[in-house]
């Protein structure tokens, strides 16, 4: 009721800087920060250059599909094409304007008016500076100014009624899938089919090249095992940080009187009433609390529990109710507090935090880790000069920094196991020539912050043909599969064609099921658009389509019910629908049009960012 994120949803996606074209993303990126050099970049919009850190920071810093990237950069890309095109129609937008629009975030507010210090708050927890996110609200102010004509417009009443009707119709439909280990006991394969597919798929059964290694893991993780600090100091540090440290943590109780923020006079002054005479009836009896709270509480998600609010941290609930809650001691009963939902009546039920004990060794480690932060960069550069100059062995490095020498599994150029160790760098780094051939350490390569690595080749493996033998298996279970699928597809197309023609339907079907043209996440869209093609003077009517790599779908219409009639509001959400989507069509074809006016240079395309 009183969640500090759920009322700050707006702000955090306005603070990463989603908001433009609906640039609320919720994926990250990773493997672009390997590729920043002082003329990298992504794509380039006329003369401004959409760089990987750009695209990283844009969605939060985190993991990304690969085939997710190609997507978010044009995202950025058409984002870029809007603002240079406000540019270069002079679309400007003054400094009053994107103050006037700051001020007006709600999650920028506190009591209706700009708080300063959560807007700053907020932009800290985001690690953005003022500068970077005004700039970023001119740059959706300035876009705008171009979308507001793709977000209105009139549409024909009677394209809206005919839209209604196709979206709003339902059919009742049974759905029989014809698989294929239905026929999986039908079908043999020859030795000399093996042999067949075997020669001519040789590359799928070529086994990588392959090395197993060894490696020095030198982190400041690592050298925080070799320092210690004193009990004294870390018993300073949890004196200085105990609030933050001990995470203490209310339970609490309360009973509420809703009151609105512009309540007239004299409803203000009869929920007071009640209040006061609530908290005078608690005085005089405290154990009435629960009784009360059940009887007298507005609060729906309490009032059942005898008003228990369970436990909650500090900064939870809204500012007022925090403040009076935090002073209470145990047992103890507040006056009347007021907020934004109405007036209070608090009872602190418990306290509980985390003892010096349960945190000391995370002290200890926070502690050991800034020691070894002064001096890391340092420890680095000693490092990397160790493993390059004893280049034929660890275990120099290994003795001068006290670190243990690790073994991996077999790893490729394409992957590895161990996490730490499937590092692209580091990969290429292993099947080098220096590293494979030769036997040499390999350079300290950063694996994450604070974290490099150093490897060895133990021993290597070239890619080489699997024989015929220890494939075989594999092969005949694929050309087993395909022709059961082949054979229930074939028995599908067949037994559609029978129905089609009227002949006697001897399927047993499954209870038929409702569905729409629309929503029907399980159906494939050309399935559900074959459905509603059936005409509806007969029924049943049947459909049915292959399913690529399960067999095949046959559907029984058995119903139709045509779409409910409009109401005057929901004919108004249907205009304004179709209205939106026939202007992010019209969006579409403008931005294609800009990029024919201003160079779109993709420099690293599709392919490049897998």
């Amino acid at each position: 009721m009183f969640s500090f994120v759920e009322k700050n949803k707006t702000a955090v996606q306005v603070v990463l800087g989603l908001v433009s074209l609906g640039l609320v993303v919720g994926v990250g990126l990773t493997g672009y920060s390997a590729m920043e050099d002082g003329e990298s970049y992504l794509a380039k919009v006329g003369q401004t250059r959409i760089t990987p850190r750009e695209l990283a920071e844009a969605i939060g810093n985190r993991a990304i599909p690969n085939e997710m990237k190609p997507m978010v950069l044009e995202q950025l890309v058409k984002k870029r094409l809007l603002l240079e095109q406000a540019g270069l129609l002079h679309l400007k937008v003054s400094d009053d304007q994107i103050r006037d629009a700051i001020a007006a975030i709600p999650d920028f507010q506190e009591n209706g008016k700009f708080s300063p210090k959560r807007y700053q708050d907020l932009l800290a927890a985001q690690q953005m500076t003022p500068l970077t996110f005004q700039q970023r609200v001119r740059d959706d102010l300035s876009s705008s100014h171009l979308l507001a004509g793709f977000s209105s417009g009139i549409q024909s009443t009677a394209v809206t009624e005919y839209m209604a009707k196709l979206l709003g119709e339902k059919r009742e439909v049974a759905m029989l899938q014809i698989s294929p280990a239905a026929f999986m006991s039908q079908v043999t394969v020859s030795d000399a089919e093996v042999k067949k597919y075997y020669d001519s798929h040789q590359a799928e059964f070529k086994s990588p090249e392959m090395a197993r290694l060894e490696y020095l893991v030198f982190s400041q993780q690592e050298l925080a095992k070799t320092v210690s600090v004193s009990p004294d100091d870390v018993q300073k540090y949890f004196d200085a940080h105990k609030v933050e440290l001990t995470g203490e943590e209310r339970k609490a109780s309360h009973i509420l009187i809703t009151l609105a923020k512009d309540a007239k006079p004299e409803a203000k002054k009869a929920a007071q009433a009640k209040a006061d005479a609530i908290l005078l009836e608690l005085k005089a009896n405290p154990a009435r609390f629960a009784e009360l709270a059940k009887k007298e509480s507005q609060d729906p998600g309490s009032a059942t529990n005898g008003g228990d609010l369970g436990f909650f941290a500090r900064g939870a609930m809204v500012k007022p109710f925090d403040e009076a809650a935090f002073k209470l001691k145990k047992g103890e009963i507040s006056a009347v507090v007021a907020s934004d939902f109405g007036l209070h009546i608090i009872r602190l039920d418990d306290v509980r935090s985390k003892t010096f004990a349960e945190v000391q060794p995370d002290v200890e480690q926070k502690l050991k880790l800034e020691k070894v932060s002064q001096s890391f960069q340092s420890q680095v550069e000693k490092f990397n000069d160790l493993v390059y100059q004893e280049a034929n062995s660890l275990k120099p490095a290994a003795e001068a920094f006290k670190l243990l020498v690790k073994q991996s599994d077999w790893i490729t150029r394409a992957a590895a196991k161990d996490e730490l160790l499937n590092n692209e760098k580091l990969r290429e780094a292993a099947f080098s020539d220096d590293v494979l051939k030769k036997k040499h350490n390999s350079e300290a390569i950063e694996v994450a912050p604070g974290t490099l690595v150093s490897v060895r080749v133990l021993e290597a493996k070239p890619a080489q043909a699997q024989k015929l033998e220890a494939v075989s298996a594999g092969i005949i279970a694929k050309l087993k599969q395909e022709k059961a699928l082949k054979l229930a597809v074939d028995e599908g197309t067949k037994k559609l064609a029978e129905l089609k023609k009227g002949g006697a339907d001897t399927l047993t079907w499954p209870a038929p099921q409702a569905m729409l043209r629309m929503g029907q996440s399980a159906v494939p869209e050309a399935q559900v658009k074959d459905i509603f093609r059936v005409s509806a003077d007969k029924f049943p009517a049947y459909a049915g389509a292959e399913v690529k790599g399960q067999g095949f779908a046959l559907f029984k219409v058995v119903q139709a019910t045509p779409a409910p009639a409009m109401d005057a509001g929901l004919r108004r959400q249907m205009s304004e629908s179709m209205v939106q989507m026939y202007g992010q069509v019209e969006l579409a074809s403008y931005l294609q049009a800009l990029k024919s006016q201003i160079k779109v240079d993709y420099k690293l395309k599709a392919s490049n960012l897998e």
